[in-house]
């Protein structure tokens, strides 16, 4: 018994960690036309799209999915999803079609063929702003944007044909448009299959993205259990004092000192790398300007006058010194997207790792005053102080012996002069105000992005997420482990 409960308990354990084990899925660039001038145009990649393989055991895959129309039934209503799969070494586009709990692609080919191996076409992040464009042959050449699956075709959809019923009522059960190619060949056509046939039209949808052309970040809070905030105490300038005249006056410098000022927002799926972006931190007037997911590093300069008095042929040396931070933290913000064309922007929550390095708490060291001939340092001297009392018979008289300096110590003045870079970031002065945590729901759609709305999960296919199994399996197993211990 106690041979079969050790077999039965590491049975449960290999299944647990078959759920619980990490997928990944392959991922390949997505190429889209970007120039409308000629037939074939320029592609580029997409910074926004990818194709990724389809994993069955990934619940939260297709929520990022780029939608193709929908699957109707009496009984069912789910989106179809873009897909590829490669006849023949060649890339053809499908839509998904689901069976039970799992996807599989119609490949828009002759053969017609169902694949359980198939890419899907994913907009991670939901910051991509992908839609269907109307398309007809007399239309100038491919639109900006269209996307690209095979060496020369892009993908396009025509809707399905609703065949009316023994009622006379047009209604229609499957997918709601076909999923095919369009071919730029000639004044091009987009092809779909129908009833296992291909066909050809001379009007249609193309499915094309459009970038952003900046960004904005706003909103920004940071993860103050997670924020690692290192300090080094960083010597900026030295200098000298010296009174070179032949009477007590005031001398004065100017030191100048630089640092580096360092900022990276980190990256984000979707988000194109490189773009100009914007970042609104807390009570900052004019934002910072920085490229998407590049470090930015400037060289930033100050300059303070320092004076003092001192007495003829003495000095001091001046040494100015600073903290030099370094915050590293993740956040959770909002990003804004802006289009050419439109005056709406598409915004969603993020999050990313912050990393910054700038200067604080300047502040000034000085040294004794010393002679400036041999270095010395400037001597005290002796002076007697006598006090006298009185009495009507005779008067006693005492001395002490103390030293006293020859000046004043010296008070030195710091004046900052010019434009002033140092001083607590913005993100530090903001630490109390950040939450716990920046716990994010990775899989929320755009706020404003109505072309592109957030999927459901369970609709598309997956009635219970993977937490929901794990917990499944786990009870489970402790029954069983139970009533094996009862039964010893």
């Amino acid at each position: 018994m106690a041979a079969s409960s050790s077999v039965i308990t590491f049975g449960c354990l290999l299944a647990l960690g078959h759920i619980l084990a990490p997928t990944e899925a392959n991922v390949h660039p997505v190429l889209t036309h970007k120039n409308a001038s000629s037939l074939l145009g320029q592609l580029v990649t997409s910074s926004t799209l990818v194709w990724e393989s389809y994993d069955p055991k990934d619940a939260t895959q297709l929520s990022f999915a780029v939608e193709g129309g929908k699957y109707i039934t009496e009984d069912e209503h789910y989106p179809i999803y873009v897909c590829r799969v490669t006849i023949d070494g060649v890339h053809t586009s499908g839509h998904t079609e689901k069976i039970l709990q799992r996807h599989r692609c119609v490949a828009a080919h002759y053969k017609h063929g169902k694949y359980d191996n198939f890419d899907v076409l994913m907009n991670k992040g939901h910051l991509g702003k992908v839609g269907w464009k109307h398309w007809r042959k007399f239309d100038a050449g491919v639109p900006v944007g269209a996307i690209r699956i095979g060496d020369d075709s892009f993908i396009g959809r025509h809707r399905a044909t609703h065949q009316p019923n023994s009622e006379g009522i047009a209604t229609h059960w499957g997918a709601d448009f076909n999923l095919g190619r369009l071919d730029p060949l000639g004044l091009g056509k987009i092809m779909v299959i129908e009833n296992d046939r291909e066909k050809y039209y001379d009007d249609g949808e193309v499915l094309i993205e459009t970038e952003p052309f900046r960004y904005e970040l706003r909103d920004i809070k940071l993860d103050r259990i997670r924020t690692d905030l290192r300090q080094n105490l960083t010597e900026l300038a030295t200098g000298k004092l010296e009174n070179l005249g032949d009477k007590y006056s005031t001398v004065e410098t100017v030191m100048t000192y630089s640092f580096d000022y360092i900022q990276y927002w980190g990256s984000h799926d979707g988000v194109a790398r490189g773009l100009p972006t914007k970042i609104f931190e807390k009570d900052i007037i004019i934002p910072a300007e920085i490229n998407w997911a590049l470090k930015t590093s400037e060289k930033r300069f100050e300059n303070k006058a320092v004076q003092t008095k001192l007495w003829p042929g003495t000095a001091i040396n001046v040494t100015l010194r600073g903290t030099y931070v370094t915050l590293e933290a993740p956040y959770t913000a909002k990003l804004f997207a802006f289009y050419y064309g439109s005056d709406e922007s598409v915004s969603r929550k993020i999050s990313a790792d912050v990393r910054k390095s700038y200067l604080k708490e300047v502040k000034l060291e000085f040294s004794p005053v010393y002679w400036i001939e041999n270095g010395t340092l400037v001597p005290t001297t002796t002076t007697t102080t006598t006090t006298s009392t009185s009495t009507t018979t005779h008067a006693t008289t005492t001395s002490t012996n103390e030293p006293t300096p020859i000046n004043e110590p010296p008070l030195v003045h710091v004046k900052h002069m010019g434009e002033k870079h140092s001083g607590p970031d913005s993100l530090e002065k903001t630490l109390h105000d950040s939450p716990g945590s920046n716990e994010v729901n990775s899989h929320e759609a755009p706020e404003n992005m109505s072309s592109n709305p957030g999927k459901d999960v369970a609709l598309a296919g997956f009635g219970v997420n993977a937490a929901g199994s794990i917990a499944t399996a786990g009870s489970a197993c402790m029954t069983l482990l139970l009533t094996l211990f009862l039964s010893l």
